[in-house]
C-alpha cells in the first residue's frame, strides 16, 4: 500500500490518483482540521509545552518518506561529542518489540527488540540511543541511566510537547515546496508553511528550486549530500573499500523511504547493479527473502544497507553479501556546528555543573 501511495505522489500512478482523489481529498482535509486543532490547543495552553533540563536537538522532515535523517542524527551526535558533550539520541525505535523507556543494550537487545534504525545508531555511534514513545520520559531516562547532557530527537519536528532548542529541517532537494498536499493527498505531514519555524535546514540529494527557496527565504540552509563509507561483508566479518564493487554484477536490496537513492549510489560507485529487490521502509526480512536473492543467476555480489543488515542478524547469510555503510558530506559544517552552539548558548554542559 506505501509503494502505491508513493507511486500516486510521484505522479506514477495516475490512474489510481484519478480514482483515488475524492476520498484520498476528503482524509486529507479531515487530517488538516486535525491539525489545526491541535495547532489551536498548544496556542491557549489546553495543551502544554514541556522545557527539558538539557538542550534538545530536533533533526526532522516534514514529509513522509526518506530525507537522510538518521544519517544526520548520528553525524550530529559525533559532532556533538566532540565539542565535549554526552548526547543521547532519543528515538522511538519504530516497529520495536520490547516496550517501554529504556537504553539499547547493543549486547542484549536486536534490531527486532529495539528498532532498525535505534539499534544500528546505538551499534555504529556508540553513543547512548534511548528508545521510548515519549520522548520527556526518554531524555529522563538517559540522564538518569546514561548521565547525558544533551538530546538529540529522531524525527522530531513534529514534536510540539516538548521544548526545542534547535529545530532542524531536511529537505529532499528533489521535491519542491510547491507541491504540498497534505497525507494521505499528497506527501505531507504538515502545512507548508511550518518550514518557518525552523532555525535551520538540510537539503539533501539536489539544488532547491525557486519555490522552495521562497518558503524558506532568511532560515540558514546547508547542502548535504551521502557518501560511500566501506564495505562490509556480513558472513566472513572483513571489511574491503567500495571500489570493490566495480563493474561487478550487483543485486541490490533494501527497505528504505527511499531505495532508488542507495541504488543510484550504487551506480555511482561503479557497482552493475542488475537487479533491484526494494522492500518497504523497516522491512522485516526472513530467510526465505534471502533464498530468493541467492536464486537469481548470475550475481557476483548481493549489496544492502547497514541498517537492512542489522535485521539479518542469526540467518543463514550468502557469502556474497555485503553492505555498504554511508555517511554524510554537508558543506560548511563548521559553520551549522557554530550556529547549533550558538543556538544552544548558556545550555551548554560547562554550565549545566
Amino acid at each position: 500500500m506505501r509503494n502505491i501511495m508513493i507511486r500516486v505522489w510521484n505522479g506514477e500512478a495516475r490512474l489510481a490518483r484519478w480514482l483515488l482523489y475524492i476520498p484520498l481529498a476528503a482524509l486529507s482535509y479531515l487530517y488538516q482540521i486535525g491539525l489545526m486543532a491541535r495547532e489551536y490547543m498548544y496556542r491557549t495552553g489546553f495543551m502544554k509545552t514541556q522545557a527539558a533540563p538539557i538542550p534538545v536537538v530536533s533533526v526532522g522532515n516534514i514529509t513522509l518518506g526518506g530525507t537522510g535523517k538518521t544519517p544526520v542524527v548520528e553525524r550530529l551526535s559525533l559532532r556533538f561529542k566532540e565539542k565535549g558533550f554526552n548526547p543521547g539520541i532519543i528515538t522511538r525505535g519504530y516497529m520495536r518489540k520490547k516496550d517501554g523507556t529504556f537504553p539499547v543494550d547493543i549486547k542484549s537487545d536486536t534490531a527486532e527488540t529495539a528498532g532498525d534504525e535505534a539499534y544500528m545508531l546505538a551499534k555504529k555511534t556508540h553513543i547512548p540511543v534511548i528508545v521510548g514513545n515519549d520522548r520527556m520520559s526518554a531524555i529522563e531516562c538517559g540522564m538518569d541511566d546514561c548521565r547525558i547532557d544533551m538530546a538529540i530527537l529522531d524525527d522530531g519536528f513534529q514534536v510540539r510537547d516538548l521544548k526545542k532548542d534547535v529545530d532542524i529541517l531536511i529537505l529532499n532537494g528533489k521535491e519542491s515546496l510547491g507541491r504540498h498536499e497534505l497525507f494521505p493527498l499528497g506527501p505531507y505531514r504538515e502545512p507548508v508553511g511550518r518550514v518557518r519555524s525552523s532555525d535551520t535546514i538540510l537539503i539533501n540529494k539536489a539544488e532547491p528550486d525557486s519555490v522552495t527557496l521562497y518558503f524558506t527565504r532568511g532560515i540558514p540552509k546547508f547542502q548535504m549530500s551521502y557518501r560511500p563509507a566501506h564495505l562490509y561483508n556480513v558472513k566472513k566479518d572483513l571489511i574491503a573499500h567500495y571500489n570493490f564493487l566495480k563493474n561487478r554484477r550487483t543485486l541490490a536490496f533494501s527497505g528504505l523511504g527511499d531505495n532508488q537513492s542507495f541504488f543510484q549510489l550504487l551506480r555511482r560507485i561503479g557497482a552493475d547493479v542488475v537487479h533491484e529487490m526494494p522492500y518497504p521502509d523497516h522491512h522485516r526480512y526472513t530467510q526465505r527473502d534471502l533464498r530468493r536473492m541467492e536464486t537469481v543467476d548470475n550475481i557476483d555480489c548481493i549489496v544492502t544497507t547497514e541498517k537492512d543488515a542489522v535485521k539479518l542478524s542469526g540467518m543463514e547469510i550468502p557469502e556474497n553479501l555485503f553492505y555498504l555503510s554511508i555517511d554524510i558530506s554537508i558543506e560548511n559544517e563548521d559553520e551549522l556546528m557554530d550556529l547549533l552552539l550558538k543556538k544552544i548558548g548558556t545550555r551548554s554542559p560547562d554550565r549545566l555543573a
